[in-house]
């Protein structure tokens, strides 16, 4: 390599190792500043406070609640705000949170309005109660509906009857052949039919066929207890004639 070479080959690199310092001190002067409270900006906007940037409100009173849905991500954004959104339990895009309306959370959502969605939780309703628990939904626009369980009217006409417990059918193990020795059916202690439609077929559909229903064992219960019922009262009239 010629002296000529080397002489072009550094002031080359010295060039681009300038270039790179002053963009990193472009990047690190160009750092979002944290921002000002409201009362600040108020100040600066010449209102007294900051209900006066606002004088018309749109709504007819202040929310309790609000909706706070998050609508940027949080990647290279300054660390204040990545502790507020933590603070509110928001961590990626379309994640919800509902917090009060006080003034130190107002604080809050102003100086990370630009991530987030607000909105106001509308209870058209009323406020829910103890007994509404487990019939309410919060929907996307913020209003906070409340679902009243519905109890059906029994009419006795449209009633399925049902039969009693003692007249229901019990699995007794799994159906196989009669008088079957195949040493498969054997060990699985069913038949090897059914056992391989019950590999390719839901339970459900395979379950009236797979298993062995007989009668239930409650049933010849109550029939053997009404037949010593009936036997005691033919004892005890044949008593009452003969006294």
């Amino acid at each position: 390599m010629s002296v000529i070479n080397y002489i072009q080959l550094r002031l080359a690199r010295m060039c681009t190792r300038g270039f790179h310092n002053s963009a990193a001190n472009l990047v690190k002067n160009s750092y979002p500043l944290k921002p000002s409270s409201i009362n600040e900006t108020a100040k600066k906007l010449g209102f007294t406070n900051a209900k006066e940037m606002y004088p018309e409100y749109p709504l007819e009173e202040p929310p309790k609640l609000w909706m706070i849905t998050q609508v940027q991500r949080l990647n290279s954004r300054p660390y204040w705000e990545k502790e507020a959104m933590k603070e509110l339990g928001l961590y990626r895009v379309n994640d919800i949170s509902i917090q009060i309306n006080s003034t130190k959370m107002n604080e809050i959502l102003w100086g990370i309005k630009h991530l987030i969605k607000i909105q106001p939780v509308r209870m058209p309703q009323g406020e829910p109660t103890k007994s509404d628990i487990g019939y309410t939904q919060l929907k996307l626009n913020g209003e906070f509906e409340i679902k009243k369980r519905v109890e059906c009217i029994e009419n006795p006409e449209d009633v399925v009857p049902v039969a009693p417990e003692e007249e229901w059918k019990v699995v007794d193990g799994f159906r196989t052949c009669k008088n079957c020795r195949q040493k498969r059916c054997l060990a699985l202690q069913m038949c090897q039919k059914l056992w391989f439609q019950y590999g390719k077929n839901n339970l459900e559909r395979i379950g009236p066929v797979l298993f062995n229903y007989v009668e239930n064992p409650l049933k010849k219960q109550k029939a053997i207890e009404e037949n010593q019922l009936k036997t005691e009262k033919g004892s005890n009239n044949i008593r009452e004639s003969a006294v």
